[in-house]
């Protein structure tokens, strides 16, 4: 895509923003774009105005106040760059080709026991690409921590290759390879003194001193929600902003490559799509975009997100490739159902569909039928029937029915 048709796409992305009176990404998106574009300081100065005010907008007593100062700096914002769009677009350029092959992994296999009872996570290929985010889901215990580990380098595998091809080191140096890639683990380590100091210290230690560390730790405080915790300690913080805290600091460096090891875990649901919505923001970067895999058992949320999907079950990939070609060539439709009935109800009242099948799963009945059968048609046969509907999901293009053994 070109610096114009980027740009234009981001100037529609806040209009539309702005419009729909989402300012929490309104906010976050006029932050990204000041550094992705490089805009002048008058730009960089209302955006984070913009966002310091977003904070206020949670206070009912001052969110009145604060949505009208969003709404002005968004408009002045937006003003701004419209009458640079030249000198901006001329200046827009990308580190790395979206595309890039940033790490090859050729049957990765691994053998361990654990807890008395042996483990093998079969042999898998991946390929992880610059500007893109990988989902590795599936359930617990099913070998989804063991293949990050390995890509990060923490475990050895038993077998295949791996090399990292954009970091410019061979696949034997670690030290080297550790330099361009985080990983961030379920279990964060505790730290010590104030958010910021650590911040600060992070910095420091990857070359980032004087006046450019203080500008770029408020930059990026300001951007994950982290101003007012700037001063706390661990034990003063949630497990959701040490979370933020660490992906902070590797933001700071900019890696090619970060991995996340169930990120969502502790994370309430809201919290949940907010860190999804910035990591899918932080891999497709305009300027320096970088490759994302992370493991969840949370599969819709990691799949609306998400390019790619690795579905691992007892060790075996059932699944690893794009998320949206996933289910394009199926036989069957599947659908998720609840409702106040029993499967012998529900299989009575389904019986003209050929073909059909219906499981329960303990929480709600899982259905297969014929592939010209739509998620409308069923719906409606139901209804007919008059049976009570209380949740439905068309599942046919997702990674979920691969839970089930005969789905």
């Amino acid at each position: 895509m070109s610096p114009e048709s980027l740009f234009n796409q981001c100037l529609e992305e806040l209009k539309f923003l702005l419009k729909e009176k989402d300012y929490s990404r309104l906010s976050r998106r006029m932050m990204d774009l000041t550094v992705e574009f490089e805009l002048p300081k008058v730009c960089s100065d209302i955006s984070s105005k913009a966002r310091e005010d977003y904070q206020l907008v949670q206070n009912d007593a001052q969110a009145a106040e604060a949505i009208a100062l969003i709404e002005q700096l968004a408009a002045q914002y937006i003003n701004e760059i419209e009458q640079n769009k030249e000198q901006i677009i001329g200046s827009a350029h990308s580190y790395y080709e979206p595309g890039t092959i940033v790490f090859n992994g050729n049957g990765i296999s691994k053998r361990y026991t654990s807890g008395g009872s042996p483990f093998y996570l079969q042999p898998v290929d991946i390929h992880l690409r610059i500007g893109e985010l990988t989902g590795v889901v599936g359930e617990n215990g099913n070998g989804k921590t063991t293949l990050l580990r390995v890509i990060a380098g923490e475990l050895s595998s038993d077998s295949g290759t791996m090399d990292f091809p954009l970091l410019g080191v061979r696949s034997t140096n670690w030290y080297g390879i550790k330099n361009q890639i985080a990983f961030i683990p379920q279990r964060l380590s505790r730290w010590r003194g104030s958010l910021i100091d650590n911040l600060r210290f992070y910095a420091s230690i990857h070359g980032i001193t004087g006046e450019e560390n203080e500008k770029q730790v408020n930059y990026i405080l300001n951007r994950l929600g982290l101003n007012r915790y700037r001063n706390l300690k661990w034990s003063e913080i949630s497990s959701g902003y040490r979370l933020r805290f660490e992906l902070a600091k590797m933001l700071m460096w900019r890696p090619k490559l970060l991995i996340l090891d169930e990120p969502l875990a502790n994370l309430d649901i809201n919290a949940q799509q907010l860190l999804l919505q910035d990591l899918k923001y932080i891999a497709k970067s305009i300027k320096h975009p970088l490759s994302i895999i992370l493991s969840s058992q949370n599969l819709h949320e990691v799949e609306s997100v998400s390019d790619n999907i690795i579905f691992i079950k007892r060790g075996q990939t059932l699944y690893s490739g794009s998320q949206k070609q996933f289910g394009t060539e199926r036989l069957v439709n599947n659908f998720e159902l609840a409702g106040k009935f029993t499967r012998e109800e529900l299989i009575k009242a389904v019986t003209s569909i050929p073909g059909i099948k219906v499981e329960d799963s303990g929480t709600v009945f899982m259905i297969a039928c014929p592939v010209e059968f739509s998620a409308e048609e069923f719906l409606n046969t139901l209804l007919l029937n008059g049976m009570k509907i209380s949740y439905f999901r068309d599942i046919s293009l997702s990674t979920r029915k691969l839970f089930q053994k005969d789905f």
